[in-house]
């Protein structure tokens, strides 16, 4: 099956398809006879309403598979750095999916620490010790142990992310020095900034500053000049929320 028809059948299976028969072109004539496109079609990509569509989806075990490969390879880059642990990682694999508009599966909650999902830590830490590429351990460092066969996720990351390979190195190099609370905090930033735009509300620095503080109390502890030179940073590093 070419990659025509599977688009057809794709586009069939979520009540989009074209007109087969005279029969049908008429019924589709007769249906959108009143229609009136408001959208600019130069601005429409059917490729990604197809790709958004697709994400949607219920996740699979290769997908779960390509979100541990995609952890695994993080930590492996990062293995030396005294800042990794698992907020590290998990705000690393934030910034994935949503700056970079990588599908990881993951539902990241508003917790005290920012954007936050517990159960995919769980599950990387679990899986790593499956395939013995790490140990997780909190009281040492590194805090993640190699096992007998780190590494063994690299033919793996090569066939899920060679087209994405260097906007992973990119995110990974531009966050591999940084602080686990200065992580803490762009990642928060960027969820409160995606959260305006969501709302349609126009973004200033102030704004965010309000809605940073008012994510948890915990986030007492950035002064506004903190703030300001993170906002500062991430507009410099193209790190924040377009809004289309």
């Amino acid at each position: 099956m070419n990659e025509n028809n599977d688009q057809d059948l794709f586009l069939s299976s979520i009540g989009f398809s074209y007109p087969r028969n005279v029969q049908e072109l008429e019924s589709f004539d007769k249906t959108f006879s009143d229609y009136t496109l408001k959208s600019d079609v130069n601005n429409v990509d059917p490729l990604k309403i197809i790709n958004r569509t697709k994400q949607d989806r219920p996740a699979t075990r290769v997908d779960f598979h390509k979100r541990t490969v995609l952890a695994a390879e993080i930590v492996f880059q990062l293995r030396n750095e005294w800042s990794l642990g698992h907020l590290k990682l998990q705000k690393l694999l934030y910034l994935c999916q949503n700056a970079l508009h990588m599908p990881i599966h993951a539902k990241f909650l508003k917790q005290a620490l920012g954007p936050y999902d517990p159960i995919l830590m769980r599950s990387l830490d679990k899986q790593f010790l499956e395939h013995k590429w790490f140990m997780f351990d909190s009281a040492d460092f590194p805090k993640y142990k190699l096992l007998d066969k780190v590494g063994g996720h690299s033919e793996w990351f090569n066939i899920y992310f060679k087209d994405n390979a260097e906007r992973i190195n990119s995110i990974i190099a531009t966050f591999r020095s940084m602080k686990s609370d200065d992580i803490e905090l762009v990642a928060t930033l960027f969820a409160c900034w995606q959260d305006c735009l969501a709302k349609n509300e126009t973004v200033t620095d102030d704004l965010l500053v309000t809605r940073l503080y008012s994510w948890s109390t915990e986030k007492s502890k950035f002064s506004k000049d903190d703030i300001f030179e993170a906002l500062h940073w991430m507009k410099q590093n193209n790190i924040y929320p377009l809004t289309s």
